[in-house]
């Protein structure tokens, strides 16, 4: 048993780092299924280390899903290429020329702007102007998280650019980017690392599963049903007779039941019980009394005390028997 133990905790500690090993490889393909500039993409496409960056360089940063024309113009919107995004959207342009700053980001620098003016260009960031609003063009790969290993020149000059203007937000705003996405389940709307937390809970259930089906330790005794009680009869429907105060069907059920431990008619077992001088006397007496000459009205209290004796005379004539038996017993095995 102890080898199998052992055997079996081995496995148990082989098997954990190859599930956690599993568990990761599997949140690593799911992070690549995300699109690519979303800042929950953590793989070389992603802008994870661009939104984190900024978030503690103590940037009001914050990711949205909320489309353009439903966010306030006092906020600058980075909208990432991806999903049905125009550009050239009526309400998009009502939207900048309100006053807000819209970062766009394109595969490329774009020339597709039709209705705003192009006031300026910073190394490889286009700006345009239209109403009180201004557009800020730049390519998508530089604030990618392949490209920061190697370059942060675009970013940092991305970052100097957007702080020329005054805001309370910015936004990467992913309404676009995941709008041309299938219906998502509860599932899909889960980041990733409290997917990743959920399959860690999940490998240490089955573990757990496996702990108890190997059994290991010391194997637990099957204990056998305890002997049911002699009288177990007549306790419960006594006790049946006690709930529906039939107190009278309850002393009878008693009583025949002590009747049982005697052989011959019924009004004979008080003179067996003075010839053969068994204790209790008195107390046999009152119930052999209480049974032949019984009231018309007798008091609650009455009846218990004649079942207490009963139950006494029960145990004395049991005690009795298991005597008679030892005795018995000595004698077969002397002979």
């Amino acid at each position: 048993m102890k080898k199998k133990t052992n055997k079996d905790l081995f496995l148990f500690i082989l098997i954990i780092p190859l599930f956690l090993f599993l568990s990761l490889y599997i949140s690593t393909r799911m992070e690549k299924n995300l699109p690519p500039f979303s800042v929950v993409n953590k793989s070389k496409m992603g802008y994870s280390v661009f939104y984190q960056s900024l978030n503690k360089l103590n940037y009001p940063v914050e990711r949205t899903l909320k489309q353009l024309i439903r966010c306030k113009t006092n906020s600058v919107q980075l909208i990432p290429p991806g999903g049905k995004f125009n550009i050239n959207d009526q309400e998009v342009k009502q939207w900048v020329e309100k006053g807000g700053v819209l970062v766009y980001i394109t595969p490329e620098t774009s020339e597709s702007i039709k209705y705003a003016t192009s006031i300026d260009a910073k190394g490889n960031i286009k700006l345009y102007t239209y109403g009180k609003g201004r557009i800020i063009n730049a390519d998508a790969d530089f604030m990618t998280n392949k490209t920061l290993l190697k370059d942060t020149t675009n970013t940092y000059d991305l970052i100097k650019e957007i702080d020329n203007y005054s805001y309370d937000k910015l936004y990467f705003n992913e309404s676009y980017l995941f709008s041309s996405a299938t219906t998502k389940s509860i599932w899909d709307a889960i980041p990733i690392r409290f997917k990743y937390i959920i399959y860690q809970i999940l490998i240490v259930l089955i573990a757990f599963f496996y702990y108890k089906g190997k059994q290991f330790g010391k194997a637990m005794p099957f204990h056998e049903e305890v002997e049911r009680s002699e009288n177990e009869y007549l306790y419960s429907a006594a006790s049946l007779y006690r709930q529906a105060k039939c107190w009278d069907l309850m002393v009878d059920n008693y009583y025949k039941n002590f009747l049982k431990g005697f052989v011959g008619k019924e009004e004979e077992w008080l003179e067996y019980w003075e010839k053969e001088k068994i204790p209790s006397l008195n107390q046999a007496k009152s119930v052999f009394e209480f049974m032949k000459k019984r009231k018309n009205k007798i008091k609650v209290k009455e009846y218990i005390h004649v079942v207490t004796m009963i139950e006494h005379l029960n145990k004395i004539l049991d005690k009795r028997s298991g005597l008679h038996w030892k005795t018995l017993k000595k004698t077969l095995q002397e002979n």
